[in-house]
Order: structure tokens, then sequence, then C-alpha cells
């Protein structure tokens, strides 16, 4: 044994073979398999599995033989996933979430809207079963309340004219020609044209639309949306079929890139987005140029509103098919934001 000044360098070494185990040890992360997991968040392998396979929820390791291993992050997020579904997020609002694409106070406010409409859903249900118990029909009772919710939901049908009448008159700048207000409200229109008896959800959600009607602050939005339309609706250079045809081209792309789920950075997405833009710079009879796409970008990524996300809701309440339509938007806002972002 060598010692150097009265130092054994055996016991150095052991103590160089000591540290280097206190830093391999400070080092090391726990994992977990599948099951283990399941039991620490009072889950089940099923619905974590799940997780995973629609992209909310990936293990930190796959090993060889295929077995999933997570960490303490990847525990604490499905914590918090199970918590936003236990207060009755839906997937895409807490994908969006987690991800970042939106805040959390515009989530939490969406969410608000969501348990405020299903309240006022829930009152009116109960108003009706209230009506019902109070009635003198006596055996006849139930009959009575048929013919209440009938009485309810025929109604509706004049009611959805009415609204979307109104719609046309209050949602769009005095500029825009008539016409043309029906063609930007294509898309909103198939929700009054839904086939068979609206639910009681479905009525709720058709008495918040008339109650929008009536708040300035929702008509001044709605009136914004359509502004960046309005130089292109007004330079006569473009006319409705062609740009309906036009609009259901970029939807059909836009949605055949989210089922091949292409990111917003993509190529293919920012391909569509400059053949959008492009297309209102044409009807504007201006150039396309950078300056142009970021005039555009700021004035429709101004548009996203707490209002008219409320709006958007009980639209898709009356058309559940209307989801499709907002992931899609989601989608190409989302890819408008970062190319904007880009350019810097």
């Amino acid at each position: 044994m060598i010692k150097t000044g009265g130092v054994s360098l055996q016991t150095d070494s052991r103590n160089d073979t000591n540290q280097r185990g206190k830093c391999e040890r400070s080092t090391y992360v726990r994992k977990y398999t599948i099951g283990e997991v399941a039991k620490l968040t009072n889950s089940n392998v099923r619905t974590v599995r799940y997780y995973d396979e629609i992209g909310l929820l990936k293990p930190a390791e796959v090993t060889s033989g295929k077995y999933r291993l997570y960490t303490t992050e990847e525990i604490w997020r499905l914590k918090l996933i199970l918590t936003l579904r236990y207060l009755g997020f839906g997937m895409y609002e807490i994908r969006n979430l987690i991800s970042g694409e939106r805040s959390v106070t515009k989530v939490i406010n969406w969410q608000i809207e969501v348990l405020n409409a299903q309240i006022r859903t829930l009152t009116n249900i109960k108003e009706i079963l209230q009506q019902t118990t109070q009635s003198d029909y006596g055996e006849d009772s139930l009959r009575y309340m048929h013919d209440l919710v009938e009485s309810i939901a025929l109604s509706s049908a004049e009611r959805k004219q009415f609204i979307l009448e109104k719609m046309k008159d209050s949602m769009f700048p005095d500029e825009v020609p008539y016409e043309w207000r029906e063609a930007l409200l294509k898309m909103t229109k198939s929700i009054f044209y839904e086939e068979g008896k609206l639910s009681a959800v479905q009525i709720s959600a058709l008495n918040e639309i008339e109650k929008m009607l009536d708040d300035p602050e929702f008509i001044a939005a709605a009136k914004l949306s359509a502004t960046p339309y309005l130089n292109m609706i007004l330079s006569g250079r473009m006319d409705i079929p062609t740009w309906d045809q036009y609009e259901q081209e970029i939807y059909s792309r836009l949605f055949d890139a989210l089922q091949q789920k292409a990111t917003y950075d993509s190529e293919v997405v920012q391909s569509i987005i400059h053949d959008y833009v492009t297309n209102f710079a044409k009807g504007e009879n201006v150039p396309y140029t950078l300056d142009y796409f970021r005039k555009f970008a700021e004035k429709v990524l101004s548009l996203d509103t707490n209002k008219m996300n409320c709006f958007l809701l009980q639209c898709i309440t009356l058309n559940p098919r209307l989801k499709w339509a907002t992931q899609v938007n989601a989608l190409f806002m989302k890819g408008i934001q970062w190319k904007l972002a880009q350019m810097e």
C-alpha cells in the first residue's frame, strides 16, 4: 500500500468510489409499471393504456418486452387528467390545457360556462317535473308531463328560424351585404336544420344563444369576427359560389391533416395556411407579403374570445358534429400563431 504525505491512496480510492455511488444514487429515477401507476392513482390499467393510445399520457419508457414504465412526472400528469375528468372536462379541452395550446384561464372559463348551461338545463327539467307534481291531473300526470315537453319542443322549430334571422341582422358589420351574411353563417346554420326533436339540453342551448343575441358584448365580438372578410367582400372580386367552394376545399384539407395527426408546424398545415391567406390577398386585390400575413394573422388571432367560444359551445350542443369543425379550427389557429412567432 503506497502512502503519500501520510495519506493512503487506497483510502482515497475508496472515498472516490463512495462519492460515485452517492452520485449514481442521486440521479436514479424510480420507474413504475402500469399496474403500479393504476394502483397509485386509484385508476385502472385499461384507463392508463387508453390515455397512452390517444397520446394524452405517454410512458417515460417502453422496454424491449413492450412493458410501459412511468416516472413520478407521468403519475402527476395522470392525476391531473383524472382531476380534470372528474370536473367534467372533455378530452379535447384536457389536451389543449396540458399542451399549453390554450391558457388555463380560458379553458376554465369555458368549463364554467359548460357547467352554468348544465345547471340551467337541470333547472328547466326540475321546473317541468315540479309542474307535473303540482298539476291536478292525478293519474294523467305523466301525460301532462309529455304534453308539456312536446309543446316546448314544437315551439323550438319556430324559435330556430327567428334566432337565425336575428343572427343575420345583428352579428355582422352594416357594410356586409345580406347574401354574404348567409354565406358566412353557412356552418352555423347547420345547427338549426337538424332533424328530430330537441333534447332538454339542446333546448337549453337554444335559450343560451337567444340570450347571447341580446348581449352587447357578444354582438361586438361577433361583428369583430367578420372583419377579416370585410375588405375581401367589399372589393367585389370574390363571388359567393367561388368563396364557398374554396372554403370547403380548405376545410377538407385541414380535416385530412387532422386525421393524419399532422402538427400545426408541419409542412402540410403551413401549406394550407399559406394558400388560405394568399386567397384572401387575391380577394382584396393586394399582393401577398409577409407584412400582409402579419396583419391578417393578428386580426384572426384576436377573434379567439371567451364570448365567441361560449357561442360555439352552445352550437356544438345543438349539433355535436360541429365538434370536428372546432378541432379543425384549433389546428388552423395554432398554425397561424406558430408562423407569426417564426416571423418575430
